[in-house]
């Protein structure tokens, strides 16, 4: 007598056989693929790249607080910012001189070779510090140490710095204060206690310029700073003040808090009439 419910269960057994019969040939045929030559995924794995270290042994480091306090001591030190010359310009430690890495082989210490030289990168990466101390230990330098956690560690503890001068930086306009032309005029007329520094380059200067300026161009205010006196006030001024605005800016990172920077320009004051001499 036909049972439909023994036929269904018969067919639904060899399903199963069938089943487990495809899943078997499948894992054997691959088994043989494996063993026939095929590169299993955990064959031949590319050994790790280890990170590169900078050696401990050879080249000495120095922290950011120890840093600080040898520049408050004056320590005869050379500080070296290795990072590119834009990184340099927008903000530095101040008296640091920029080599990065095209100049390095090309640096040539002079009578710098007996201070200790401290390396300056963004980060105190391994790479950049092994080889610019290959570089630099080989000058004569009375010793050449990385500071730690590089240029970042610097800032991260507060330190000072100079800074480029950002027109758009509500820290860097907090720096600087103006005055007008006309109001600069009046305050030649009534004091004489005052400092005018001339920020523009030195044909700019001879074109004309303010009575007693003395003209320092704005790269280089950093480095002849100490020919301005503490105490009296620096009136700034450039063409259009963008170079005066800068010029504050750099002033203040330096510690001179008795300025102010021309805000209408020389070209105001020239289109008022004022006095100019040559």
């Amino acid at each position: 007598m036909f049972d439909p419910d023994n036929e269904k269960e018969q067919n639904n057994t060899k399903a199963i056989f069938v089943g487990l019969f495809l899943i078997v040939l499948i894992g054997a045929i691959s088994l043989l693929k494996s063993n026939s030559g095929q590169v299993s995924l955990f064959e031949n794995k590319p050994e790790s790249i280890q990170p590169e270290t900078i050696d401990s042994k050879k080249i000495g480091k120095i922290t950011a607080e120890d840093l600080a306090k040898k520049i408050q001591a004056k320590t005869d030190l050379i500080l070296i910012d290795l990072r590119s010359e834009n990184q340099y310009r927008l903000e530095h430690i101040v008296d640091s001189i920029n080599i990065s890495d095209p100049k390095i082989a090309t640096f040539s210490p002079g009578a710098l070779k007996n201070k200790i030289c401290v390396l300056i990168d963004a980060t105190g990466a391994a790479e950049i510090i092994n080889v610019a101390f290959a570089n630099f230990s080989s000058r004569g330098f009375a010793g050449v140490v990385y500071l730690e956690g590089g240029f970042t560690s610097w800032k991260n503890k507060f330190n000072p710095t100079i800074t480029d001068g950002d027109p758009k930086s509500f820290a860097d306009q907090a720096k600087v204060k103006y005055i007008t032309s006309d109001d600069l005029k009046k305050l030649l007329e009534t004091e004489k206690n005052i400092t005018l520094v001339d920020v523009r380059n030195s044909a700019d200067f001879s074109s004309g310029h303010l009575a007693g300026a003395t003209n320092i161009f704005l790269d280089n205010l950093e480095e002849e700073r100490r020919e301005l006196p503490f105490g009296k006030k620096i009136i700034l001024y450039d063409n259009d003040s963008l170079g005066a605005f800068k010029a504050a800016v750099r002033l203040f990172d330096l510690g001179f808090s008795n300025t102010l920077a021309l805000s209408d320009g020389l070209a105001t004051w020239k289109m008022k009439g004022y006095e100019l001499v040559k």
